[in-house]
C-alpha cells in the first residue's frame, strides 16, 4: 500500500525539519526495499536536495500549496510510482494544506496516511492538532525535547485515543554543530559513520544517538495501520509560568 507521511507544525522552529530527517532514516534503514522520498514544501530548504536530488529535474516541491493549491496533485504522481513519501510542510502553508486535502480526495483507502505534528510546547498549536483530528489518518503528536518546556497532555483510554504521543530527541543542542550538520548537505548516518574522520568523535556520538533514540521513537508508531480517529479529546496543559513556553 502507498503510504504518505504528512510532517507539519503551524509555528516556524519547532524541529519539523530534525523530525523528517529522523523519520527518513529510520524507515529507510528499517526496510530497504522502499526508499522513502521527501517532498519539501519549505522554500530554500535542503531536504529534498539531501534525499533525493534527481527528483528535482521532474519537480519544483517549494512551489506546494504557496500559490497555487492544486501544484500539489503532483503528490498523486510522486505517491503512486514511488510508494512511501515523506512530506514536510512549510508552517505558512498549513491553511492551504488543509484546503487542498479536503478537495483533493488524497485520503483514500489505497493510499495510508500518516499525520506527524511536531511542537515545542507552545499553546499556539493545541487549537490546530485539534483541527487535524476531525481528518481520517493516524495523528501523532511529536514532542521537540530540544525545547525543554512541556506541560502535561491529558492521559486518554488506550481504545479511543484519536493520536499518539513520541519523542523526538533533545540531543543535539550545541547551535554551532546543529548549524553544522544542516550545512553538510548529507544524511545523518553518513555524518554518524564511524570512518568519517571528517566530523569529530562527540558529534558523531551525538548524532548517533539522536539516530538511535529517533528510531525507536517514531518507528513503532510509523508502523502501524491507519485507523479513523475519534472526535478529539481536549488537551489540558499545565505550566508553572506560561510565559515561559517559547514562541
Amino acid at each position: 500500500m502507498a503510504q504518505i507521511h504528512w510532517v507539519g507544525g503551524n509555528l516556524p522552529q519547532v524541529g519539523k525539519s530534525w523530525a523528517v530527517r529522523a523519520l527518513t532514516e529510520s524507515l529507510f534503514f528499517n526496510d530497504f526495499q522502499f526508499v522513502p522520498i521527501v517532498v519539501d514544501t519549505s522554500p530554500n530548504s535542503p531536504l529534498s536536495e539531501i534525499y533525493n536530488p534527481f527528483l528535482l529535474e521532474s519537480h519544483a516541491p517549494s512551489q506546494y500549496f504557496i500559490s497555487n493549491n492544486l501544484d500539489a496533485d503532483e503528490i498523486f504522481k510522486l505517491v503512486h510510482t514511488h510508494k512511501r513519501l515523506v512530506v514536510k510542510l512549510a508552517s505558512h502553508s498549513q491553511v492551504k494544506f488543509l484546503e487542498w486535502i479536503t478537495i483533493s480526495g488524497i485520503l483514500t483507502a489505497d493510499i495510508r496516511h500518516n499525520f506527524w505534528f511536531v511542537s515545542n510546547g507552545h499553546r499556539d498549536s493545541i487549537n490546530y492538532f485539534q483541527e487535524l483530528c476531525n481528518y481520517d489518518w493516524q495523528l501523532n503528536w511529536v514532542r521537540n525535547q530540544y525545547a525543554r518546556v512541556w506541560g502535561n497532555l491529558e492521559e486518554t483510554d488506550d481504545e479511543t485515543d484519536p493520536f499518539n504521543i513520541c519523542d523526538l530527541p533533545g540531543i543535539i543542542t550545541n547551535p554551532t554543530e546543529i548549524e553544522f550538520i544542516e550545512a553538510s548537505g548529507a544524511i545523518l548516518h553518513h555524518l554518524a559513520h564511524p570512518e568519517n574522520i571528517e566530523i569529530p568523535v562527540l558529534t558523531r556520538v551525538r548524532i548517533q544517538r539522536f539516530l538511535t533514540q529517533s528510531h525507536q521513537n517514531f518507528l513503532g508508531i510509523a508502523t502501524q495501520s491507519t485507523k479513523p480517529p475519534p472526535p478529539p479529546k481536549i488537551i489540558s496543559r499545565q505550566v508553572e509560568n506560561e510565559e515561559d513556553i517559547p514562541y
